[in-house]
């Protein structure tokens, strides 16, 4: 397969649906040669590169009652994260259940991480094969504001990519790619901006307006960015997977259920648009 891009947007938990759907791809042993993936995008990415099936799924499920993994009591200590990034991307792959660095780093395939510089409120894309701390790129890629402390990688100051590229089909096609398959995380067609949220921003990140504005506009750019996927989707540019149902489950949840449920459907939506799929990329 030839300038075809597989565009893994974020959704926190909500990336669960996204680990269904890589699961069905290893079944089939269908490789991308190009993968752009932001926040948990990012995450399900590299266990994509990796071939590691499960590894995704085992993520978001086996340590969700983990203190370690999900501590709301956090929010309320200074520069604490809700998420226990520590954890999540350093004992987790390092000891817990081991990320394969050896297939990750002997796969040909390309992988973009998508993060936001802080200082200037723009994207930046860290490609695998030029990078020298993975963990921590994906780290960033998925440190949403608020909630996660600002992560240093590269004499940058970084945060969740979904603030300034959060469905990142246009980069993949700067990038040569004629076709994308991208995955959605919800069945929503638009994100409502929060009234409050240019406020909270200022008091948070108080000396730094181009974070406060990147932080103003996200919600617009993923508005915009869902309409631009829609619209390639219709002039055959695009192949769309998205929630074929309903499953209530936000950006941080704990709903075992749910999140269980929108793995099988996020692999359930995959085997159903496999061949209509193949089709798109063969013709």
């Amino acid at each position: 397969m030839k300038n075809i891009g597989l565009i893994l947007p974020g959704g926190g938990m909500r990336g669960v649906y996204t680990s269904g759907v890589i699961d069905f791809f290893i079944e089939k042993r269908i490789r991308f040669p190009y993968t752009i993936g932001v926040s948990a995008g990012a995450c399900n990415g590299s266990a994509y590169i990796s071939n590691q099936h499960g590894f995704g799924k085992i993520f978001y499920t086996k340590y969700l009652n983990d203190k370690r993994y999900l501590n709301f009591k956090n929010l309320f200590v200074q520069n604490k994260s809700i998420l226990g990034m520590d954890f999540i991307f350093d004992e987790i792959p390092n000891n817990l259940e081991l990320f394969d660095f050896d297939s990750f780093n002997k796969a040909p395939e390309k992988l973009i991480i998508t993060a936001t510089n802080c200082v200037n409120g723009k994207s930046v894309y860290i490609d695998r094969h030029n990078c020298d701390d993975l963990l921590k790129a994906i780290r960033a890629s998925c440190s949403l504001p608020f909630v996660s402390p600002i992560v240093e990688y590269s004499n940058m100051q970084l945060l969740d990519g979904g603030l300034s590229d959060p469905i990142p089909i246009k980069k993949s096609q700067n990038d040569g790619n004629t076709k994308n398959i991208v995955i959605l995380t919800s069945e929503d067609d638009s994100s409502r901006k929060p009234k409050y949220i240019k406020k909270l921003a200022k008091k948070f990140y108080s000396d730094n307006n181009a974070l406060i504005q990147a932080i103003d506009n996200c919600y617009d750019i993923y508005n915009d960015s869902l309409k631009y996927v829609n619209e390639q989707e219709k002039d055959g540019k695009a192949f769309v997977i998205s929630p074929s149902q309903s499953i209530k489950l936000n950006t941080i949840d704990k709903n075992h259920k749910n999140i269980n449920n929108l793995y099988n459907l996020g692999y359930k939506d995959a085997s159903s648009s496999y061949s209509k799929m193949i089709n798109y990329i063969k013709n």
